[in-house]
């Protein structure tokens, strides 16, 4: 497999019942800030690959976006590409800390070297975890990060972070 066509293994995490507890919350609404350019189109297809298998349109959610750009910048600036952060983060700390709080189910998706978001997109749904996480219907939100380093080992990073509030 080209090196530039790495995907790291996808990752999910459903919470207990006892999930992180409440504090500020921040909810993906209409009211948002959209996304723009490369990773609203991310957002965009992978709607359209949801909606080819019935499940509901993803929103865009502010803190989650917040997450997935600080990993990509993570793994960016320490020449990775993996769920775990550099410094031992993880998807759920990583959200907490964006202020995604109250969820039920989080999953994350990484990717490094696509240089479109229809290469991106494409190549985490020939990949089964990460598909399972694009067509999980039962997530709700999703945050799109991307960073484009040049001189790196794969000179782009990508993160989708997903979630579902209860």
């Amino acid at each position: 497999m080209p090196i530039s066509r790495y995907l790291a293994t996808a990752l999910t995490v459903a919470a207990a019942t006892t999930a992180l507890s409440a504090g500020s919350v921040t909810t993906a609404s209409a009211s948002a800030p959209a996304p723009k350019g490369l990773k609203a189109n991310v957002l965009k297809l992978t709607n359209a690959e949801r909606a080819k298998a019935g499940c509901p349109k993803l929103k865009f959610s502010a803190a989650l976006a917040r997450a997935a750009q600080r990993h990509s910048a993570d793994m960016a600036r320490h020449n990775f590409v993996g769920h775990v952060g550099s410094g031992g983060s993880t998807i759920v700390t990583r959200a907490k800390a964006a202020g995604y709080t109250n969820w039920n189910a989080l999953a994350e998706n990484v990717a490094a070297g696509q240089k479109t978001a229809a290469a991106v997109v494409k190549s985490w749904m020939k990949s089964p975890g990460h598909r399972a996480n694009i067509l999980n219907c039962s997530l709700e939100h999703l945050g799109v990060g991307y960073v484009k380093k040049p001189g790196t080992r794969y000179g782009t990073y990508w993160t989708q972070d997903f979630g579902a509030k209860f």
